[in-house]
């Protein structure tokens, strides 16, 4: 049920269109829409992806990682806008297996550096949102084509890396922390099948979002003012994109398309979504406003296009 492959992504979860989601323009919105970055596999996928960015309208498309002849992927923007965290199974001289670490550089894709060197996978990074540290998911099981999930967070260089769930056969992924910084949202199958759940930073006092036996809920993504989560789903049979409350209520469906529609991140300024839909064909990525209106194709590339992540820009005038 994850994601990405390494080079190749695995759709488990989302698409769309509209109903009735309130914007959740941000009481702590950290500033207005930057650059959207995402990952693009040219020839997908039998080939290494790398990690773009691009104006909101889809305008001005940059290769960060052109440089690199590995798989960047997974990029999170910094809460400040200035950085990007990514994975990469680039071969350094801490990873001579070129296992996927973590990464970080700069806006422009300049000062690459490596967090961690754990000779087993690390996905998902997501900053706290006062830059200090990440939660991602580590893969504890090495086998080939098995996967043992558990979450973790590191500071923001790499050290005092720290396990969250200690789930042995259990996967834990796909975090993303919430704007106050009190909560740390993800699924798990620990129930049987992949739910959403929120914990505290620390791994404590974990509360159920869901519960639908059977159907995936995955990629939760907390709106900039921490009131409402966006997140995928196959519950209507097709995988969709859907938000709700903070604690779980108000389940509503915004997207109603036959492709595969999933992978949600909120503008800034938490009017608009991005997201990852195959609904041309080859996977692209579109925006939408809060309440799945007005979808719009920003990619439109033959090549897929995946994974958005929306780069806030800090407010000037402070």
């Amino acid at each position: 049920m994850s994601l990405r492959r390494f080079g190749v992504l695995v759709v488990a979860t989302v698409a769309g269109l509209a109903a009735g989601v309130p914007p959740a323009v941000g009481m702590q919105a950290p500033g207005e829409n930057g650059r959207i970055a995402f990952t693009r596999n040219p020839v997908f996928p039998r080939s290494d992806p790398n990690i773009w960015s691009m104006r909101p309208n889809g305008s001005d498309p940059i290769n960060l990682t052109a440089d690199s002849v590995a798989a960047d992927a997974e990029a999170s923007w910094r809460p400040d806008g200035r950085k990007l965290a990514f994975i990469s199974n680039r071969i350094t001289a801490t990873n001579p297996e070129g296992d996927f670490e973590i990464y970080v550089m700069h806006a422009d894709g300049a000062g690459v550096r490596q967090l961690t060197a754990n000779t087993l996978d690390e996905e998902f990074p997501s900053w706290s949102p006062d830059g200090r540290k990440l939660v991602f998911q580590q893969d504890l099981d090495p086998a080939e084509g098995e996967v043992d999930y558990d979450l973790f967070t590191m500071n923001a260089d790499g050290t005092h890396q720290r396990n969250l769930t200690r789930s042995p056969g259990i996967q834990d992924e796909n975090a993303d922390w919430s704007p106050n910084g009190r909560r740390i949202a993800f699924s798990s199958d620990r129930d049987g099948d992949p739910e959403l759940y929120t914990m505290r930073p620390d791994g404590s006092r974990v509360r159920q979002l869901t519960s639908n036996k059977g159907p995936f809920d995955g990629h939760p993504a907390w709106s900039p003012d921490g009131r409402w989560i966006a997140f995928d789903s196959d519950r209507d049979g097709n995988p969709e994109l859907y938000t709700m409350r903070a604690n779980g209520h108000d389940p509503t469906r915004l997207t109603f398309n036959q492709a595969s529609d999933f992978l949600p991140a909120w503008s800034p300024d938490g009017r608009k979504l991005a997201f990852t839909t195959d609904r041309d064909g080859n996977f692209e990525v579109y925006t939408m406003r809060a309440d799945g209106s007005r979808q719009v194709n920003r990619t439109q590339n033959p090549a897929a296009d995946f994974d958005p992540d929306w780069q806030p820009l800090q407010d000037q005038h402070h």
